[in-house]
């Protein structure tokens, strides 16, 4: 078998985290439980939802615009402030990310089940996005 192109630079088995993470030049937030393949189900210009292709189970989001949803709402109202080692970490709550872009829409009800179940998944630990991660791509 042919060796990948960046094997040099990649040792051991990859891992797979479960953690929600920002696309700067996308201005996006993925957020994946399971690392499966997936059908993308738009539910609007904001929320995507990531179903398993193999089950139809919901397995992740993504959320965009997330720079003019934060512009909207400001800091405050999105902002978690925690200490971690000592030092104040400011993060955004993905949660209060979602309640503000489900805000942001028409209300209709294909979108509030939507936004219902990505907030009410037994298995989403709560999620936060570090503020200074939330540069503009140059």
């Amino acid at each position: 078998m042919e060796k990948h192109f960046l094997s040099q630079y990649v040792s051991g088995k990859q891992k797979f985290m479960a953690e929600p993470w920002y696309n700067r030049c996308g201005d996006c937030i993925v957020y994946k439980t399971v690392d499966v393949a997936v059908v993308s189900n738009r539910i609007d210009e904001v929320l995507t939802i990531y179903e398993s292709l193999k089950t139809g189970d919901s397995i992740g989001f993504k959320i965009k615009g997330v720079n003019g949803i934060v512009s909207k709402f400001g800091y405050d109202g999105l902002m978690i402030k925690s200490k971690q080692k000592g030092i104040i970490v400011q993060s955004i709550s993905v949660t209060a990310l979602l309640l503000a872009a489900y805000e942001t829409g028409p209300m209709n009800i294909k979108r509030r089940q939507a936004y219902a179940g990505v907030l009410s998944s037994p298995q989403r630990p709560v999620l936060e996005i570090p503020i200074d991660s939330l540069q503009a791509c140059t």
